[in-house]
């Protein structure tokens, strides 16, 4: 006969298994995959608690395991790591490979917005008319844009339109690269990895993002001017595997549902706006020279691209997207959200 003390323990153990056994098995854990390094603001500061939230308010129900700095695969795959399941969530940069996502782009066109947040708004109230369809195969957790643009040099200062004539720029999608071309530069299209060491060995002179990319990727000691002519924003996206949303409980995805959507991406945008801060300052510490652009030398910018942003409209509209419609849109929408 077995004593006393071991059929408590037997007993015990059988009312344990029974309740972890459910409990365990209930867990889902998904894969999100993105590009940035780790000490990216976006990952420290908006991923990495989103994934916390997800688990706090599930009781440990929903984890989400993060897999940074292209660990699942590079820039231009984030989107098919999603579409086809291999990550649940990835981070999409819209413009790598450009001509992917054609009317988002569009939004890239310079001058357009003032701030990642007024950006935001805009793109958000666009997705049921004309971007989910851009987004096949995937559910669109949120879009959303970072501050406007910079143009940051190793050697040559740009204090105006002309001196941006021959200069090898590295830029985040090809329709900012003919902004870039109508001005006379020379855009190179390169993931965000691949910079520090394109200045270092001479490969490009420059490069445009706002003060929050050169922050986040360490870019201060390769650079020596920044030219504030804030002339563009880059779009992102998270996105989500559509089996991987509907296999979930309806709990768990109402809580997906709700942490993201428009909210969270204005969060986001402010997040990344608020970062230009800071990331002026990291390039004053590391020596880089500021240009600020009077409202003459701005013009002259605005006025050199004009024939390039009708010239890009117009080509997008021949492939049979309402280009001009979804432009004369956003423009109205970023008028009536302002700043």
């Amino acid at each position: 006969m077995p004593g006393t003390k071991s059929i408590v323990v037997a007993a015990a153990t059988l009312v344990l298994a029974t309740v972890a056994g459910p409990a365990l098995a209930d867990t889902t854990v998904l894969k999100l995959s993105h590009f940035l390094p780790p000490v990216h603001q976006h990952h420290a500061k908006i991923l990495v608690p989103w994934a916390e939230e997800l688990e706090a308010k599930s009781d440990g129900r929903l984890k989400i395991e993060i897999f940074p700095a292209q660990q699942m695969g590079k820039v231009p795959e984030q989107y098919n790591l999603a579409r086809r399941g291999d990550a649940d969530i990835a981070f999409v940069l819209h413009g790598i490979p450009g001509g992917r996502f054609k009317l988002v782009e569009l939004s890239h066109l310079p001058f357009l917005f003032t701030s990642a947040e007024q950006a935001t708004s805009v793109l958000m109230d666009l997705v049921p008319d004309y971007l989910d369809a851009e987004h096949k195969g995937v559910k669109i957790l949120y879009l959303f844009a970072h501050a406007p643009g910079k143009i940051h040099t190793s050697e040559k200062p740009v204090r105006s339109v002309a001196d941006v004539e021959g200069l090898r720029i590295r830029h985040p999608s090809s329709v900012i690269g003919t902004t870039l071309q109508s001005w006379g530069g020379s855009p190179k299209g390169l993931p965000p990895g691949q910079i520090a060491e394109s200045l270092d060995k001479g490969v490009i002179d420059g490069l445009v993002m706002p003060y929050d990319g050169v922050w986040g990727f360490r870019l201060g000691k390769h650079l020596r001017y920044t030219t504030e002519v804030d002339f563009y924003v880059t779009t992102f996206a998270l996105v989500m595997n559509p089996d991987s949303y509907e296999r979930l409980p309806a709990d768990l995805k109402a809580l997906i549902d709700r942490t993201t959507g428009k909210q969270a991406a204005l969060a986001v945008a402010r997040a990344w706006d608020g970062v230009e801060v800071p990331g002026k300052a990291y390039m004053v510490e590391n020596g880089v020279e500021i240009i600020a652009l009077d409202d003459a030398a701005r013009a002259a910018f605005g006025e050199k691209a004009q024939a390039t942003t009708e010239a890009q409209i117009a080509a997008t509209e021949a492939e049979g997207l309402p280009a001009q419609a979804f432009y004369d849109r956003m423009k109205e929408l970023a008028a009536a959200y302002g700043r």
